[in-house]
């Protein structure tokens, strides 16, 4: 349950890092550049492929920053169903016996105590993303 407390931190932390276009640092080291001899090319032609540089830097960053929140996002769905599967799992019958009723009342409090700390773990996410707003 605390993964997918990370998990969530992480996919939220990402989805901002794309809103502002802020990449984490395994992404953002990533520079196409290279140095052009100036005296050869002319000064348009020269800063045309400057700028060619500086369009595939930034696809490269769009495209790995696509794929990281794309994989961080089935993360936190993978991790979604488990508990789902969980709860779901978690005994609980509607006959009139002591055992059965105490079984279902423990399904309503696991349910519920799974739902506060869903919650609780969703509010610190996007707690802890507040340092990416400007």
């Amino acid at each position: 349950m605390k993964l997918y407390g990370t998990k969530s931190k992480n996919y939220l932390a990402a989805t901002k890092r794309v809103e502002y276009d802020l990449p984490p640092k395994f992404i953002s080291n990533i520079d196409f550049t290279f140095k052009i001899d100036e005296s050869i090319f002319s000064k348009d032609e020269a800063q045309a492929l400057y700028n060619q540089m500086r369009h595939i830097t930034k696809e490269y960053r769009i495209q790995a920053m696509s794929l990281y929140v794309q994989s961080t996002n089935r993360e936190c769905e993978i991790l979604t169903d488990e508990i789902k599967h969980i709860i779901e799992g978690f005994p609980r019958n509607t006959e009139e016996n002591d055992e059965q009723v105490g079984a279902e009342s423990g399904y309503i409090e696991f349910k519920h105590y799974n739902e506060l700390r869903e919650k609780r773990l969703n509010l610190d996410a996007e707690r802890s993303i507040y340092f990416l707003e400007a």
